[in-house]
C-alpha cells in the first residue's frame, strides 16, 4: 500500500466539518438567547395569570406584563396582549414576531402563547 496515494484525503472531510460546526455555533448564539427569553416570558404569563385571577383588575395585570416585557426587551405591542375574563378563569394572550438576521436569511421568530388559570 502506498502512503502517498492518500496524502491530504482527509483535510477537506475537516474543513467541511469544521465550517458545519462554525455555522452552528453562530445560529445558536443567534437563536438561544430568543428562545430562553420567550420561555422567561412564558413564565411571566403563567405567574400573572395564577395571580391576576385572584387579586387584580385586567389593567394591573396587562400593566404589569406590558413592563416585564420591556425588561426583557421583547417588543410586545399592547394590541398584541389580551387579559380577559370569564365567569370561570383568567385568559392571557400574547403576541410578537422577533427578526434574527443570519446574514443570509432574516429568520422571524414567532412567538403566540395562551395562559389560563382558574378564578377562585
Amino acid at each position: 500500500m502506498n502512503r502517498n496515494d492518500e496524502r491530504g484525503e482527509g483535510r477537506l472531510g475537516l474543513l467541511v466539518a469544521v465550517i458545519v460546526v462554525g455555522v452552528a455555533i453562530f445560529v445558536g448564539a443567534k437563536v438561544i438567547p430568543v428562545r430562553i427569553t420567550a420561555y422567561e416570558f412564558r413564565d411571566v404569563l403563567r405567574q400573572e395569570a395564577r395571580m391576576g385571577a385572584v387579586r387584580d383588575s385586567d389593567g394591573a395585570v396587562r400593566q404589569r406584563i406590558m413592563r416585564q416585557a420591556k425588561e426583557l426587551e421583547i417588543p410586545l405591542e399592547k394590541m398584541n396582549l389580551d387579559v380577559r375574563r370569564t365567569q370561570t378563569k383568567i385568559i392571557i394572550t400574547a403576541r410578537y414576531e422577533v427578526p434574527i438576521d443570519l446574514k443570509v436569511t432574516t429568520y422571524i421568530y414567532k412567538f403566540d402563547v395562551t395562559e389560563r388559570a382558574p378564578l377562585f
